[in-house]
């Protein structure tokens, strides 16, 4: 079957009205979108062939245009530590601003159509990391550890993080950034030698670590 693309002025429609309709969730119907975008339902069915048609291609476009705001934090100047700490505040603003990013890709890259979208969510997401990571390593200012297995586990915290904000309503992605970043760019840097980890000061609720003899 070939996939028609569909026009810009389309696309655009269906960009703006993108959040409220994955809000909708896995049951949503393309009727509820033709009611939100104004876009006649012969229309999107013209373009798609159903509902998973449509939500892989907002999703898409969603990764599709975050990834333009996170080459550009990539590409700015610094160390590669005050690079991704750029990229990793653009990911959280992004994914601030356009809560399925983290609600329904989460869900959608796990899902027998999602191919083609863990594809591009690995090149707009996950590539720009690893190779900052990695850049990192060869300056010294990171671990000789896997680069896939680092960016994972700091991929995978933004997401968890955000997603948690995000369901709770309470999510301000600078105070997110400010607090979140510093503990995974330091967690994973170097140490000098004879320098013991940086302990937590005991909180609310929580004693303080005591020595085993």
């Amino acid at each position: 079957m070939t996939v028609k693309q569909p026009p810009a002025d389309l696309a655009e429609r269906l960009w703006e009205v993108s959040d409220e309709f994955l809000a909708l969730g896995s049951e949503v119907k393309v009727d509820e979108l033709a009611e939100l975008s104004g876009v006649p339902r012969a229309t999107i069915y013209y373009y798609f062939s159903g509902k998973d048609d449509v939500m892989s291609f907002l999703l898409a476009q969603k990764v599709e245009r975050a990834g333009v705001v996170i080459a550009d934090a990539a590409a700015g100047s610094g160390t590669p530590a005050e690079r991704l700490s750029r990229v990793f505040r653009s990911m959280l603003h992004e994914m601030a601003d356009h809560p399925a990013l983290c609600t329904r890709l989460m869900c959608w890259l796990s899902s027998s159509v999602g191919e083609q979208l863990v594809i591009e969510a690995q090149g707009a997401f996950m590539a720009p990391v690893r190779e900052l990571f990695a850049a990192g390593q060869a300056t010294g200012e990171f671990p000789d550890i896997d680069p896939v297995d680092a960016t994972s586990a700091m991929m995978g915290a933004l997401a968890m993080v955000a997603m948690r904000h995000t369901v709770n309503g309470d999510f301000d992605p600078d105070a997110v950034a400010d607090s979140l970043i510093p503990v995974l760019l330091e967690g994973l840097g170097r140490r000098p030698v004879g320098r013991p980890p940086t302990r937590t000061a005991a909180g609310p609720g929580r004693r303080p670590a005591t020595r085993r003899a």
